[in-house]
């Protein structure tokens, strides 16, 4: 998002914090990689910008609420956003190097465009905010699920479902016989 680029020589020398409130900064990648998070209270981060001889540091803290499916029955989980990172980016590297290791080099939060170095922030808040995120989401820890059957909620009680004790994965080796 080019709103939220801004020029390296910008930045004092002796560092600046910058204060993010924009919500586009997270609601129009979450539209665009069709993620399931809504933002209950709005996400604010602060970032102090640092920048030194072959990089800048950057450090900062994002808070807000946000509302995700649970992982095992799908109701919506709000998860509590207060979390403060420390990132080290290298200034671009003037010469092209064949084979480089840098996979994403297109997706730089420093980027090299005339001459001029540039921060694109939006790049650095979203990848910060979707670390927030836990992989395995849960409405609660002792979450129990759906019925694999009938899909019941099995949190608001037992469904009518009669259990024959086997789990259903493995229905295709239960014919299996071995000589």
């Amino acid at each position: 998002m080019k709103e939220f680029q801004m020029l390296l020589r910008d930045v004092s020398q002796n560092g600046q914090t910058f204060q993010y409130n924009n919500q586009k900064i997270w609601l129009e990648p979450l539209k665009e990689f069709h993620i399931s998070c809504k933002i209950i209270d709005e996400i604010h981060a602060e970032v102090f910008i640092l920048p030194e001889e072959d990089g800048c540091l950057f450090r900062g803290k994002l808070r807000g609420k946000v509302s995700v499916p649970c992982d095992r029955c799908a109701e919506e989980t709000e998860i509590v956003i207060d979390y403060a990172f420390d990132e080290f980016e290298d200034y671009p590297n003037d010469d092209p190097v064949e084979n480089s290791e840098e996979v994403f080099e297109d997706n730089r939060v420093i980027i090299k465009e005339k001459n001029a170095l540039i921060i694109d922030m939006g790049a650095l808040l979203w990848e910060e905010f979707v670390l927030t995120l836990p992989t395995k989401p849960l409405c609660r820890k002792d979450c129990k699920g759906v019925c694999p059957n009938c899909g019941k909620n099995l949190n608001d009680g037992l469904c009518g479902c009669e259990e024959d004790g086997k789990d259903p994965r493995f229905a295709i080796l239960r014919n299996l016989k071995i000589q």
